[in-house]
């Protein structure tokens, strides 16, 4: 897949800058650490390094479980620019959810959007009732306030599901359609996002801290070109995502901007609830929820 690519990519640059003194060795999923467990296992220095996204909750960890929640572009270039834009204005906040590993980067995904099998959904009197499997909790509260009826399972039974005609739909993202090959079976994606992903590559702190000076540099010269080598692998697979998609007859439908505001309407107390939850454990939730909502306007319109 692209982003294991991209890793040995970074991989091969870690090792020309060190002139090979420097090796990374790149294990597949669930090899050395399960998905969820990546923080905790790097941390503990059961790998190295770990790539991932953020599933669990842990200590004082709140921020960075909503954070994917409130990066809400309709592209992954607009999901770029809110999430760089909320880490500049709270970087405390996020360096202080951090400060236990050696960041090499952290980024987002593709959007989660709203793809159909049979329902072209333009309004939200269209979503009314449909079974859409949900990519988290958060997206299910806002499908469940727009009317739908959401599902959670696993990706590959709801991929079955498609075929047994048990779904409607889901809220997942343009890359996901491609990854599984069901572009034929979805004939509708409506571009409103329920948010993406947040994915990181971090390094053991006491690891790094252990190596000579100079290869210290050496990781620290390599971070941007790891980061923006996952970007332009992630911006090359949305691209083909869409070709894909149009190729099997799948209809892209932007909602009118009236109707667009009354579904921000329906999902602003999913949000409130995140910006009231922060703000009781000591976190500057409402400010940080405005500050994110207010940016993926802006993007929207511009």
């Amino acid at each position: 897949a692209p982003p294991a690519q991209s890793l040995d990519r970074w991989a091969a640059k870690v090792a020309e800058l060190s002139g090979g003194r420097l090796t990374v060795r790149h294990f597949t999923d669930n090899t050395l650490l399960a998905a969820p467990d990546m923080r905790i296992g790097v941390e503990a220095g059961t790998a190295d390094l770990g790539s991932s996204f953020i599933y669990k909750p842990e200590p004082n960890f709140d921020p960075s479980l909503v954070h994917a929640q409130l990066i809400l572009g309709l592209d992954y270039e607009d999901c770029l620019k809110i999430f760089d834009d909320i880490w500049n204005q709270f970087p405390d906040l996020w360096n202080s959810q951090w400060d236990k590993f050696k960041v090499i980067w952290i980024t987002t995904i593709d959007p989660n959007l709203l793809f159909t099998v049979d329902t072209p959904v333009r309004t939200m009197a269209d979503i009314k009732g449909l079974q859409i499997r949900m990519p988290s909790k958060s997206a299910g509260e806002m499908l469940k306030n727009l009317g739908a009826a959401p599902v959670e399972m696993p990706t590959a039974d709801w991929v079955v599901s498609l075929d047994k005609g048990t779904t409607d739909g889901a809220a997942t993202s343009i890359g996901s359609v491609l990854d599984h090959q069901v572009g034929g079976k979805l004939k509708y994606c409506t571009r409103y996002s329920t948010g993406p992903g947040v994915t990181f590559l971090i390094m053991n702190k006491q690891k790094y801290e252990s190596l000579p000076a100079d290869l210290q540099k050496v990781i620290d010269d390599s971070m941007e070109f790891g980061k923006q080598d996952f970007i332009q692998a992630k911006k090359d697979a949305e691209k083909a995502a869409y070709t894909y998609v149009q190729e099997q007859g799948m209809e892209i439908i932007d909602l009118a901007p009236d109707e667009y505001a009354k579904w921000d309407d329906a999902v602003r107390p999913v949000f409130d609830a995140i910006a009231a939850d922060l703000d009781s454990k000591g976190f500057p939730g409402t400010e940080l929820v405005n500050y994110a909502l207010e940016r993926a306007k802006y993007y929207q319109s511009n």
